[in-house]
């Protein structure tokens, strides 16, 4: 991992926690795509998701400054909104292919982590599709691999390996770290829950 690699990884909380994420190999670190290659190749619904997720919060900060007065509208917006995000959630659960399916052990808004029980090699490319289903919405993006650690137990072979976002879009960023604070705030609730 290059000194770069590891600063854009830890630029970013790292939350462990487990979401699904489609993982195809792009090719050696030489080939990666233009910026303008990576915008072209994104899929609608991942375009969709996230121009979707900037509009909620674009419009509810307003009515949050009105206080009890506007509560009742709030509410309404806000069961709208929960109906676009699970019609959301059911297009973007199409987009998760099963041949290359893994799950994350960790992730932040500078990358991911993950298990395989077969060594993958580094300074390669990939194309990663993440499904946050909590929060309706999933990232599209190209990763380099950075380091893969034989983490093998006696009874088990396994290889945690790190990718670090390369090629993601600001926005589908924000969408990855506020997923990560909204994990991280229910986890903190159940332990507090937990300790009474």
């Amino acid at each position: 991992m290059t000194d770069q690699d590891l600063q854009l990884f830890n630029e970013y909380f790292q939350l462990e926690h487990r979401v699904n994420v489609n993982i195809t190999l792009g090719g050696d670190w030489s080939t990666l795509p233009s910026d303008e290659a990576f915008d072209r190749s994104i899929p609608v619904p991942y375009k969709i998701a996230s121009e979707m997720k900037g509009m909620e919060q674009t419009m509810l900060r307003p009515l949050r400054q009105l206080g009890d007065v506007i509560e009742p509208l709030a509410n309404y917006l806000k069961a709208q909104s929960r109906k676009i995000d699970l019609m959301m959630s059911y297009i973007l659960q199409s987009e998760d292919e099963t041949g290359d399916q893994y799950t994350t052990f960790s992730y932040g808004g500078g990358g991911f982590t993950f298990y395989t029980d077969k060594p993958w090699q580094i300074d390669q490319w990939f194309t990663c599709k993440l499904f946050f289903d909590d929060e309706a919405t999933a990232v599209f993006c190209l990763s380099k691999l950075v380091s893969c650690e034989d983490k093998s137990e006696e009874d088990e072979v396994k290889y945690l390996n790190t990718m670090v976002f390369r090629k993601i879009r600001e926005e589908d960023r924000e969408s990855i770290v506020r997923a990560s604070l909204h994990q991280q705030s229910k986890q903190l609730l159940k332990k507090l829950n937990l300790s009474r």
